[in-house]
């Protein structure tokens, strides 16, 4: 994870925003190249940052966008994710790509993981929601093959939502997920360790939330399984990182 991400990731624990001391004390922490002027310039272009105030970087406030919020989280609001409507329809996107254009198949399939698609079955995708934006990414890319289907159904002849959701996506797979990240917040440093122990535990957070980022659908929350415990991760991680912002705060009081 690079330090200006990992700047990010610590302005959303500390509660998206820092001081500019406190800002130099993490750089010093977080990154062994690179310099935080120009680094701090990237994300203030990018819109993941701002910049409050005149003068020298100790004199001013590193503010979290929400851009730079979503970016923390891994690209995703799963609060949203999870509360959002669905109109009980389904998208389903089907295709035939000959072995001759692999790579086309391969472009399309990871564009269809992007978007959150499930696999259905052979060539046969679902997503719950609209895919007007599924469409115009792929026409950008030039990953729009000739055999492309899209349709829209609901669930007929003794088939429920239910089905359809365990068979496109892996639910097994994401709660042993799910378990491994649980143990990783398990170990996050105590209030009297260094603060330097946070940093490498951040690390370690942010591989296993990249991971869980990449598994879950982030469903809306009238189609999770029992057992599903996605908000409940969430609420711990929301707790774990509540309690580095702590110890933030006490390593640049020193």
């Amino acid at each position: 994870m690079a330090g200006s991400l990992r700047m990010v990731v610590c302005l959303a624990a500390a509660g998206g925003e820092l001081s500019g001391t406190a800002v130099r004390f993490l750089w010093e922490r977080l990154s062994r190249r690179g310099r935080l002027g120009r680094s701090l310039e990237r994300l203030e272009e990018t819109g993941k940052i701002r910049l409050v105030g005149a003068g020298h970087l100790d004199q001013r406030i590193l503010r979290l966008t929400e851009d730079g919020r979503r970016a923390a989280q891994g690209g995703i609001d799963p609060p949203s994710c999870w509360s959002r409507p669905w109109d009980r329809r389904w998208r389903i996107v089907a295709f035939d790509i000959p072995e001759a254009s692999a790579a086309l198949r391969t472009r399309l399939r990871r564009r269809l993981h992007e978007f959150r698609f499930g696999w259905l079955q052979n060539s046969v995708w679902l997503s719950p929601d609209p895919i007007d934006e599924f469409r115009a990414k792929l026409h950008e890319k030039t990953t729009f093959p000739d055999s492309l289907t899209f349709l829209e159904a609901s669930p007929v002849g003794g088939e429920s939502n239910d089905a359809m959701v365990s068979a496109a996506w892996d639910f097994p797979v994401l709660a042993k997920g799910y378990a491994d990240y649980l143990e990783i917040l398990r170990l996050r440093p105590g209030s009297r360790r260094p603060f330097e122990s946070w940093v490498n535990w951040l690390r370690l957070e942010q591989r296993g939330w990249r991971r869980i980022v990449r598994l879950d659908p982030f469903l809306p929350r009238e189609l999770l399984p029992a057992g599903y415990r996605g908000e409940q991760v969430w609420a711990a991680r929301q707790e774990a990182f509540g309690e580095f912002g702590a110890a933030l705060t006490k390593a640049t009081a020193t």
